[in-house]
């Protein structure tokens, strides 16, 4: 009985295909890798600005909704500022009479005061947003009003001055004031912008606030881009009620 001496294995041609079909396989196995890896690294980045700005926003609504007057409305400067009430409310006899007991004066030279505190918040050159707090005593029926910071023990425990950063990668912060009214007549709605000299009769502001980070070539951008509006229910109060809101009125009518 003869043996076939024929040799059993691969030609070089099928190597080289063999070669080339598990080098696609492995390449398409890597970049199915990394592009998975790149979308996780993308969906946990946006949703961390996310966080980090609904955290900003929450907190400036809780501020917002004891907003007693807008201070400084600056949108060629990135910033704005306003005073809200502090959870120490100021007695009421304090706000209508001096320490002898006479009642305090009522026009501009008013020594009326009440407490608050000064929130600031600003765009940085850095791409960051500060935010500042300053406790004191805010003198409403003066004109303007004048503000006077304090360190009484009254404002430590909710009210401390304190600064810190809220925001970063922010590539614009616009913010623009609004005056709003009711025209008794047809009970109509008017609303117009303020400018800075006028921050202070501004009713509710509109907030945008544009965040973005320049990646690497081959990665994507990661933006966000929110606007929003906050109103001061005290002014929308006082606007609608003139003269008859509250002990604060800045009229001097109460």
């Amino acid at each position: 009985m003869g043996y076939d001496t024929k040799k059993i294995g691969f030609t070089l041609v099928e190597l080289m295909v063999a070669v080339v079909l598990i080098a696609l396989l492995m390449g398409f196995a890597w970049n199915f890798y990394f592009s998975g890896r790149e979308t996780m690294r993308h969906t946990v980045s946006q949703s961390q600005i996310q966080s980090d700005t609904r955290i900003m926003l929450d907190h400036l609504e809780g501020e917002m909704s004891a907003c007693y007057s807008f201070n400084e409305i600056d949108s060629d400067a990135k910033q704005f500022s306003f005073y809200s009430f502090t959870y120490s409310n100021t007695p009421l006899d304090e706000i209508l009479y001096d320490i002898t007991g006479t009642p305090r004066k009522t026009g501009t030279d008013s020594d009326s005061r009440i407490m608050t505190v000064r929130y600031d918040y600003a765009w940085q050159s850095d791409g960051t947003v500060t935010k500042s707090r300053t406790p004191g005593y805010l003198y409403f029926l003066r004109d303007p009003i004048y503000f006077e910071p304090s360190t009484r023990p009254e404002f430590e425990s909710y009210s401390a001055y304190s600064q810190r950063k809220v925001l970063r990668d922010i590539a614009d912060f616009e913010v623009q004031g609004y005056y709003q009214e009711i025209n008794p007549a047809d009970n109509s709605l008017k609303i117009k912008p303020l400018n800075k000299s006028e921050s202070s009769k501004a009713s509710f502001i509109v907030l945008r606030i544009h965040t973005k980070i320049d990646e690497s070539a081959g990665k994507r951008d990661e933006e966000l881009d929110i606007v929003t509006k906050f109103y001061s229910s005290y002014r929308l109060a006082e606007v609608a009620n003139p003269g008859s809101f509250s002990t604060t009125d800045s009229d001097g009518k109460f």
